[in-house]
């Protein structure tokens, strides 16, 4: 149930932050959402999860049907890549996890706006938003995911590190 509430004011505050910053981007906490999931789930149902999340940024308002779900989609394909790789715990698995989702949903984001506009002149204001939603959201993501993880019923199983 905590967590529950934990996603409903992460939706809230997502709108809110986008409106108070409103001539910069403001954090992507949709994808820190989707990063919340990746202890508990695989690499193919994140990468579902996230999809699903995105549509529900696209159609909150928030751009072109599809293109947050493709990116997000994206970010979760890449930062469960670097998460194999790493402990699960600590700050610096936090920090590299984010590096790689944010990288990965820029990557797709960058994909879909040659793709969509047809010319390469669409990437001209990429790196300054690339920028700044990179520095909000791993600043802001740090902490929630820490949050998340605190907040998360204890595993009823084996988990990943006893395996």
């Amino acid at each position: 149930m905590r967590l529950a509430a934990f996603y409903i004011v992460l939706l809230v505050l997502q709108g809110l932050l986008t409106a108070v910053m409103a001539p910069l981007p403001a954090p992507d906490l949709f994808l820190i959402a989707v990063l919340t999931l990746l202890p508990r789930m695989n690499a193919w149902q994140l990468v579902l999860a996230a999809y699903g999340i995105g549509l529900i940024q696209d159609l909150s308002g928030h751009g072109v049907i599809g293109m947050h779900s493709l990116a997000l989609a994206g970010g979760a394909l890449a930062a469960a890549l670097v998460s194999m790789l790493l402990s699960q715990s600590g700050v610096m698995e936090r920090v590299l996890t984010l590096l790689a989702g944010l990288a990965g949903k820029w990557l797709v984001m960058a994909g879909m706006l040659v793709w969509i506009s047809g010319t390469w002149s669409s990437l001209a204001s990429l790196p300054l938003t690339m920028l700044f939603d990179s520095v909000f959201t791993l600043a802001l993501g740090v902490w929630l995911l820490g949050l998340a993880e605190r907040l998360q019923p204890p595993p009823r199983g084996l988990n990943r590190e006893v395996l």
